[in-house]
């Protein structure tokens, strides 16, 4: 009897949802297929479903309905952004605002404290008073 691999029958079936079809879990290499039936040798992709290892071992010991595995594995997996999101995109314009302040402030010190520094060894040193600021020795 040749044997069928029916996790990759799962994984090309599904390939658009490829993460657990209860918890969404969706690391592929922990990924495990489970049959609806429980049967094992019926590898029709109608009786196959992806899901984690924790949800495989709910829907094997019936914590979690087969009719609520099927709905979920076949329902549109459509991601409402805006839902999830709510405010980011004012968030993200704030933090950027604030970020740009603290760089200008950081700038505008370290240039104060160098025309300072400057400022002191020029008055500091009687060699200093002949020369040009923007020369070297």
């Amino acid at each position: 009897m040749k044997r069928i691999n029916y996790r990759k029958l799962a994984f090309e079936r599904y390939r658009d949802r490829l993460f657990c079809a209860h918890c969404g879990f969706g690391i592929l290499e922990v990924l495990e297929i489970a049959h609806l039936d429980g049967h094992r040798q019926n590898n029709d992709v109608a009786n196959l479903v992806i899901l984690c290892p924790t949800c495989h071992k709910m829907l094997d010991l019936d914590l979690i309905s087969t009719e609520m595995i099927t709905l979920m594995r076949d329902r549109p997996k459509i991601v409402r952004w805006s839902k999830r999101m709510k405010d980011a995109g004012k968030k993200a314009a704030l933090s950027r605002k604030k970020r740009q302040a603290a760089r200008r402030r950081k700038r505008r010190l370290a240039a104060l404290k160098a025309a300072a520094t400057r400022k002191r060894r020029l008055s500091a040193s009687p060699v200093g008073l002949l020369q040009n600021p923007g020369e070297q020795r």
